[in-house]
């Protein structure tokens, strides 16, 4: 019998997670970063029924393990669903079989079309299984993305990273920050395809709410991509560096967009943009996609990262994106898992346009360490 209690998660937990984090060397958040992530996109939970923002497993007054909720808004056509995507699974030694009880947590939630898990280690990702949450989708669940931009840099980073695994990473955090540039802090995207627009956030305005209409007549099935959506996730406190956002113009309209965050996971690696979303009208996907991706990887040297990575592809973002010039195509563990609720129809399932922004990328990433950087 286990000897501990699973209950939801309160703000008041937050030092505490950050605490299993820092063991872990996982990013940690700001109490006022908790706020923001518990308080979720607008829309997202049903007032009626909000679910619980994550459980801790607690032993004598100590939590020794966590799996955060978090709740998207999602359409299907005129049907509007929730889902939930697990984060930040963490659990001590000392809380042997707590992570079954989490996920039973996470899986048997009610109200969710999906329950899923989009960054799973592959420690943890056998376990899933267990609890319905299957590997998905079928074709692209272990496929990755990375563009890597500056090859000696990338190399330079993988051998300092096994120098200091050799040593069992002592005195890794006591050396500091390592491989922070001035165009890292400042650098800005100055080459465009043709249709590819550098935006910030002034210009998440009505043109988001039109392109989302859009999407939604498209017949997939998509998380809530309208402009107060994408203003709750770029207003992250935690962020140090603004993200770059590329819009795609056709006919004079927004007809797609890519959304991509800095993240510089340990203090030994070199920094990255990760692309948190990906997206466009079917009509316009075509060119809009591979544009939107080779004009990232095109400055992304100039932005002071050393790679462009792609976590979380669905089947049609993989079809476009496979040849794409210095396009690395990996397949790892699988790191994408789903449950469904019963009843959902497949047509429902086939739809699902996912890509990271769906999950937990965007404030699971570690923002690079910056001084005054959101002005930058």
């Amino acid at each position: 019998m286990l000897d501990f209690d699973i209950r939801p998660f309160q703000l008041d937990d937050g030092p505490a997670v950050n605490a299993l984090c820092d063991w872990a060397w996982w990013p940690q958040r700001s109490q006022t970063g908790w706020k923001w992530l518990a308080e979720g996109p607008p829309g997202a939970r049903d007032a009626a029924d909000p679910g619980p923002t994550g459980w801790v497993c607690e032993k004598d007054g100590e939590v020794r393990a966590f799996l955060g909720n978090f709740v998207q808004r999602f359409h299907f056509g005129t049907e509007v669903l929730r889902g939930a995507s697990g984060h930040t699974f963490l659990a001590l030694p000392s809380a042997r079989g707590a992570g079954r009880q989490l996920l039973r947590q996470l899986a048997e939630q009610q109200g969710r079309f999906a329950i899923y898990l989009f960054n799973a280690n592959a420690i943890s990702a056998n376990r899933y299984v267990h609890h319905g949450l299957n590997p998905w989708p079928e074709a692209t669940h272990q496929v990755k993305y990375s563009w890597w931009v500056d090859l000696p840099g990338v190399v330079s980073e993988r051998l300092l990273w096994k120098l200091n695994e050799l040593r069992g990473f002592d005195g890794v955090r006591a050396g500091g920050e390592r491989f922070i540039t001035e165009r890292l802090r400042s650098g800005q995207v100055s080459r465009t395809l043709p249709g590819v627009r550098v935006l910030d956030d002034r210009d998440i305005d009505e043109r988001f709410d039109e392109l989302w209409v859009r999407l939604q007549g498209d017949g997939r099935l998509l998380a809530a991509r309208d402009a107060a959506s994408l203003r709750w996730r770029l207003s992250d406190p935690e962020l140090t560096r603004r993200p770059v956002i590329l819009g795609y113009e056709a006919e004079g309209r927004l007809a797609g967009y890519l959304l991509a965050f800095f993240a510089k996971q340990t203090e030994i690696e070199r920094p990255s943009l990760d692309i948190v979303d990906l997206v466009a009208t079917r009509d316009a996907e075509a060119a809009a996609i591979p544009a939107l991706v080779q004009t990232l990887v095109d400055n992304t040297r100039l932005l002071g990262a050393v790679r462009v990575r792609l976590q979380t592809v669905s089947p049609r973002l993989d079809e476009l994106l496979i040849g794409l010039p210095g396009a690395r195509r990996t397949q790892t563990h699988g790191h994408c898992h789903a449950r469904f609720a019963d009843g959902l129809s497949p047509q429902a399932i086939n739809a699902w346009h996912a890509t990271p922004y769906d999950g937990d990328y965007s404030f699971c990433l570690r923002p690079p360490p910056l001084e005054n950087a959101k002005a930058a």
